[in-house]
């Protein structure tokens, strides 16, 4: 036990967040900047660490840090410690936006991030000139994993992912609708179940092995589509459709806020559909951070101002 506290007070225990941020982030210059840091300062943090350590921790790579087994082996008891004492700490601090250095990670499909990146940037400019947001996309198969190990603070996202630790809170309902070129020869209001499925379609890559998301959020999964272009975003669907005989099915709000409405027409899906909820989810480690508790109403409000 003598030998444990003694090895404990070497170690600098201000360098644990530093390996966290490597560990995530898996490259140096992103954890450089996650952690408001040059990246002089992070590779001389590192060569301490990995001497406190005695392990490399992380091998270069082309694309960026490879963590040995050694780091992953330590990764998950030192983020749960953190978690822990960040906890802690947020039940004891107030929030203050405009002193913050918080760096979120958010989750979202091309959509939302097209819809909502500007007013939320305009806003922490204004409000929060200190805090950062990374918005990562939705098509990464490990979401719920990200969310559970701190990776991710919020997903925003229309597909339920129904896993034990995640807190969900409705954030809007939406419509979908088809979109057609407006000069589309064969697309008419009233499109009909045979029309739509023989028409060929532009749709978002599936997700996971489970269809894309169109499928998943109609509940079809086989929905028998003439698929000829998959994409990996909402936002490239509207000019191909506008340019192309190709239709669609996206959020209705894409299509009213898209800088190519008006070449788009558009129809009501030609079978029963309801309006589908766009979700906040977060992991319930983070219910009593008064920042994220922040983030979120602030998710809220552009809602509200809307009118979404």
């Amino acid at each position: 036990m003598r030998e444990k506290a003694m090895s404990l007070r070497s170690l600098d225990l201000n360098l644990l967040p530093l390996f966290t941020a490597l560990m995530e982030e898996q490259h140096l210059t992103r954890a450089a900047a996650r952690l408001h840091l040059s990246q002089p300062a992070v590779s001389n943090a590192l060569k301490r660490l990995r001497l406190q350590l005695g392990d490399d921790l992380f091998v270069r790579t082309a694309s960026g840090l490879k963590p040995t087994p050694r780091a992953l082996q330590l990764y998950a008891k030192v983020r749960d410690g953190l978690e822990l004492i960040e906890q802690g700490w947020a039940d004891q601090q107030s929030f203050d936006a405009a002193t913050s250095r918080r760096h979120f990670r958010l989750c979202a499909n091309g959509a939302v991030e097209y819809l909502a990146a500007p007013w939320l940037m305009q806003q922490l400019r204004q409000r929060a000139p200190g805090v950062a947001l990374q918005i990562e996309t939705d098509q990464s198969p490990d979401i719920v994993q990200r969310l559970q190990d701190g990776r991710l603070d919020l997903a925003i996202d229309y597909v339920d992912q129904p896993q034990p630790g995640l807190c969900h809170a409705p954030l809007l309902q939406e419509s979908l609708v088809v979109i057609a070129a407006r000069n589309h020869p064969q697309f008419h209001s009233d499109l009909s179940y045979d029309e739509f499925i023989h028409l060929q379609h532009v749709s978002l890559s599936p997700r996971n092995r489970q269809g894309t998301p169109i499928e998943q959020l109609l509940g079809h999964k086989d929905l028998p589509r003439q698929v000829q272009l998959w994409v990996s975003s909402f936002v490239s669907i509207p000019p191909v459709v506008a340019s192309t005989d190709l239709i669609a099915v996206v959020p209705q709000q894409l299509v009213s806020h898209s800088l190519w409405q008006q070449l788009l027409q558009t129809a009501p899906l030609p079978f029963a559909c309801p309006p589908v909820e766009l979700q906040l989810i977060w992991h319930q480690s983070r219910e009593r951070d008064q920042a994220h508790r922040w983030l979120r109403e602030l998710l809220k409000e552009l809602v509200n101002l809307t009118g979404a």
